[in-house]
């Protein structure tokens, strides 16, 4: 004999799903999101709304990963000891020596600028059809090292400027607070 579920079943599968989803924390934005690692002196606190923390296991505690599905926008970041941090020039040289940025996957548009305190690289990748726009944000704050990036995809025909301009404003609405 074969069972069917009637309409009462399906709302109750419903109801079910959804809360497993809201209690799991897969589905629930974090705002204000806050991030620090014991040995750090600083707490992260990110405002942008209807981020939501990747749930994928990191092998890092020193790092963290969200993400916004729309307008899409990725939020990640590491704390690292002070002292790894030898100044922009020295950290973009040796990101932008990556296989990841070889050939086609240059960086274009690379701009070095200051957001308060934080030094910025902001560059764009061209993939076919869409341009990934990118942040790399770095700052030194009680002996701690705050490495964002933040990135973006969008068609290649949106206006390059008013995203990185996009992309500065989420930056604005990170604070570095000292514990």
């Amino acid at each position: 004999m074969r069972y069917h579920a009637g309409p009462g079943f399906a709302l109750l599968y419903a109801v079910c799903v959804v809360a497993f989803i809201a209690l799991s924390g897969v589905a629930r934005a974090e705002v204000p999101f806050t991030f620090t690692v014991p040995q750090s002196q600083v707490l992260l606190k990110i405002t942008v709304p209807l981020l939501v923390r990747d749930v994928t296991p990191s092998t890092k505690p020193n790092y963290f990963k969200l993400t916004r599905k729309e307008p899409f926008l990725i939020v990640s970041g590491w704390l690292e000891p002070a002292q790894g941090y030898k100044g922009l020039t020295a950290f973009w040289d040796s990101e932008s020596r990556s296989p990841a940025f070889a050939g086609p996957r240059a960086p274009i548009r690379v701009e070095k600028l200051r957001e308060g305190a934080w030094e910025v690289v902001a560059f764009d990748l061209s993939v076919p059809g869409v341009v990934q726009s990118n942040l790399r944000a770095e700052r030194v704050e009680a002996n701690t090292w705050i490495d964002l990036h933040l990135s973006t995809t969008v068609p290649a025909t949106s206006p390059s400027t008013k995203v990185r301009a996009e992309l500065l404003a989420a930056l604005r609405q990170v604070q570095v607070l000292q514990k």
